[in-house]
């Protein structure tokens, strides 16, 4: 019983660091959104943008985004595949081997 209320209490614990870490990642995202905005108000020759030109420049950066995540989630899928399939771990034997081999 002892160990079921501790366990209880570390999961309340966790739980609530993870509300409070999502709190902070939240003014986080909202602190880089402003920034951005405010970066974008003005185009490089310094004249004011409109707020529907803005709102495009933030949704076209934040889909670049969303594509370059995607892809490095793809290159390290595919770094993880050629690591599996090409490097022999050092803990394989021999036998292990032959009948890898012996499947082709």
């Amino acid at each position: 019983m002892k160990m079921k209320g501790r366990l209880q209490l570390l999961m309340t614990e966790y739980i609530e660091a993870q509300r409070e870490t999502n709190r902070n990642l939240e003014k986080i995202a909202a602190l880089m959104i402003s920034n951005q905005l405010l970066q974008e108000c003005v185009d490089h020759q310094g004249n004011t943008r409109e707020a529907d030109v803005i709102a495009e420049l933030v949704a076209d950066s934040f889909s670049a985004g969303l594509c370059l995540l995607n892809e490095l989630e793809q290159r390290n899928k595919d770094y993880d595949y050629h690591k599996r399939e090409f490097f022999v771990d050092d803990q394989e034997d021999g036998d292990d081997e032959n009948t890898a081999l012996s499947s082709f």
